[in-house]
């Protein structure tokens, strides 16, 4: 395709997705340099191989320094073009901050061919970008020791990344190259990597005060953020729903009559119907009849700017949860903020008001109990009551 037509048919899409015309303005002016960069160098088909040097000059020209600017700007722009060159459409999910790519043009069609195929095979973008992430990261150790051909991998080169990985992450780690052999056909790995299991790490469930609590209620009640960042806040303090689900979610799941949320859980595939409280009720109901924009779509959460899209991914819902936190004056004190930290919260507040472990884990989306009994720590007044009385115990230990 020349670079005259894969270049108009990216303002075409970016003018029909609803972007500002300050957004379009701003890619004409990429798209002139990219157009006289590639005058210089004599290109007039495009390929992801001419268009990544374009995306690697990153020196500005006039200070002679690194252009943080020009690094994200021209990433991204060659981004859209490399992914409609192997998909034949643009994805504006590329356009995100740090989107990263091998470096190896025999890797960068590998790495784009399994994008394909997770395309093609989940609907959840988490686990996407979960076995994406894997992908990426193998190639990148292949690259720095010189292995090109995936046909040419051993076992012992696969131990060897095993090994430089961080042990927290094994066990991510062996899912990830599990499906990328399959993919590859390589069985041979697959077995190789069979008897190997990664160790399980217990972390603190992280949760909020009564006081971080309130603080937070008295933000979204007095509108010091946006509706619809207030609602997505309670509804998965209510809920304690997972982000997959939350930007998944339809106006036709509010069911205002019988007060209920109805889903599909990506995650398991299980519908939950659950209680529509009047706090998330009418948190919801300000945000639809005064700040929702008249999107093109039923998704109950968009974006507050053109193109008026349902949120990407999950880190949306992680910078509105920050962005809610930091309002309310809440650290994070080793805490991870999220949509995450929201569902910990919820399934806490469920078991100190003493519902069966089976109703939180049905909630929850969990396969088993046994997953939601981690959440029995959380509890320090029961805790409390499991501690033997250390009376009548000798202090003295007797050889």
């Amino acid at each position: 395709m020349s670079i005259d037509e894969i270049c108009e048919l990216l303002l075409d899409a970016l003018t029909n997705a609803g972007y500002n015309e300050s957004t379009i303005f701003n890619y004409r002016g990429v798209i002139r340099r990219f157009k006289a960069y590639c005058r210089e160098n004599s290109i007039t088909e495009y390929s992801p191989d001419s268009g990544q040097p374009y995306a690697n000059d990153v020196i500005s020209a006039k200070t002679g320094k690194f252009s943080n600017n020009r690094y994200h700007t021209q990433g991204r722009f060659i981004r859209l073009l490399n992914f409609y060159y192997y998909r034949v459409e643009f994805s504006f999910e590329m356009m995100k901050r740090g989107k990263i790519q091998p470096e190896d043009p025999v890797h960068l069609q590998l790495y784009s061919d399994y994008l394909s195929f997770l395309y093609e095979t989940y609907d959840n973008v988490n686990t996407r970008h979960f076995y994406e992430y894997g992908m990426y990261r193998m190639l990148q150790y292949m690259h720095q020791n010189s292995i090109t051909d995936t046909e040419a991998l051993i076992a012992e080169d696969i131990y060897g990344y095993l090994a430089e990985s961080k042990p927290e992450r094994l066990r991510e780690i062996l899912c990830e190259l599990r499906s990328i052999f399959r993919y590859l056909g390589r069985e041979d790995l697959v077995n190789s990597i069979a008897g190997i299991h990664g160790p399980r790490f217990k972390r603190i469930i992280p949760t909020l005060t009564d006081e971080e609590f309130d603080r937070i209620k008295n933000v979204i009640d007095q509108k010091a953020v946006s509706l619809r960042d207030g609602a997505i806040v309670l509804t998965g303090l209510s809920c304690g729903i997972r982000a997959c689900d939350l930007i998944n979610l339809k106006l036709s799941d509010i069911d205002w009559i019988n007060e209920t949320i109805s889903f599909r859980q990506s995650k398991t595939g299980n519908m939950v119907r659950l209680p529509l409280t009047a706090a998330v009720g009418n948190a919801i109901a300000r945000y639809l009849c005064e700040e929702r924009p008249a999107a093109d779509n039923d998704y109950l959460f968009v974006r507050q700017l053109a193109p008026f899209n349902p949120f990407a991914d999950h880190a949306s819902c992680h910078a509105i949860v920050t962005r809610v936190f930091r309002k309310a004056s809440i650290s994070n004190e080793s805490r991870i903020f999220g949509m995450h930290m929201l569902r910990h919260n919820a399934a806490s507040t469920m078991v100190k008001n003493q519902v069966p472990i089976e109703t939180i884990a049905a909630i929850l989306g969990h396969s088993s109990p046994d997953t939601t009994d981690i959440y029995i720590t959380t509890d320090a007044e029961r805790l409390r009551e499991c501690v033997l009385p250390m009376v009548n115990i000798s202090t003295e230990v007797l050889p």
